[in-house]
């Protein structure tokens, strides 16, 4: 699960975005008492993947992966660790000896080699960026990524040969009892991404803002409004979302939801179908969003 979001770092920070270079992907190990994940996922076929590094200091380490079948999952693994290394100077994590994300530059372009095995599954991705990424203060991404590799599941090998998205946030402890919430996501069409969010601050103060990224990037003003709410585990959930605003107008239908509770918060993952205009460009997608609100009952 994605513990901490870029969004919810926006609520609190007076943002300047820059390109981001490969040393910002590394661990921050001058920042004292944080959280820090790294978020990979893959869209290929009727086949999703979700891989997520998250580091308590360099104290615990904690291994998420979740695969999908048209948005049904299929695969729901955490895992703990306490022998691993990461990394202050490039993106290199290890768990137990042995490598599962490894960030590098080859012929101008930010790659990530990811590999990870358990009982059940095991994955070997390449994730390779078509557009730039941006970076903040505490956090960075890269919207739009093409994904490739082997998964396998169940004895079963499925190719990966797609599109992705990668980013990295740094979470402090006291965010849940400043901020409410999120729902953010992506659409991602050939060359192209939009990334979109509505923060929800306290009490009740929201704020939408949509990242257009092509051969570069545009903070673009935009309306986010939510509709079809239904009831899942205790809660009112959007399900379709009409995102629009300087040269965007998107509809897009949420087809399947995976609930996911963890301390102080509260999650769920969208898959969504996308169809509308992103800056003169014709879309129809398959894309991936999230829902979640902080807790601290």
């Amino acid at each position: 699960m994605k513990i901490l979001s870029i969004v919810a770092i926006l609520l609190l920070l007076n943002c300047n975005f820059s390109d981001m270079d490969i040393e910002d992907d590394a661990f921050h190990e001058e920042i004292p008492i944080h959280i820090e994940t790294w978020y990979f996922e893959a869209m290929s076929g009727n086949e999703s993947i979700i891989f997520m590094i998250t580091l308590a200091g360099k104290t615990i380490a904690m291994i998420g992966t979740q695969f999908y079948e048209n948005g049904i999952v299929m695969h729901d693994e955490r895992k703990v660790f306490i022998s691993f290394y990461v990394s202050d100077e490039i993106p290199y994590i290890s768990v137990d000896g042995k490598e599962i994300m490894k960030g590098y530059l080859k012929d101008g372009k930010l790659c990530y080699n990811i590999s990870f095995s358990s009982k059940n599954i095991s994955l070997k991705l390449l994730f390779q960026n078509r557009t730039k990424g941006w970076k903040s203060d505490t956090w960075i991404a890269i919207p739009n990524m093409v994904a490739k590799g082997i998964i396998i599941f169940n004895g079963k090998e499925y190719e990966i040969d797609g599109k992705g998205y990668h980013d990295h946030n740094i979470f402090y402890i006291w965010q849940p009892f400043l901020e409410t919430g999120y729902i953010d996501g992506k659409i991602i069409a050939g060359n192209i991404s939009l990334f979109w969010a509505k923060l929800m601050k306290k009490p009740l103060i929201q704020q939408n803002f949509a990242i257009y990224s092509n051969s570069t990037y545009h903070v673009l003003s935009v309306s986010i409004k939510c509709r079809d709410y239904k009831l899942n585990h205790g809660h009112f959930i959007p399900t379709t979302f009409f995102v629009n605003g300087e040269g965007i107008n998107v509809t897009m239908h949420v087809y399947a939801v995976h609930f996911i509770s963890l301390p102080f918060i509260k999650y769920w993952r969208f898959h969504i179908h996308s169809k509308g205009e992103v800056m003169g460009n014709k879309i129809e997608t398959c894309d991936i969003a999230e829902y979640m609100l902080f807790s601290i009952f």
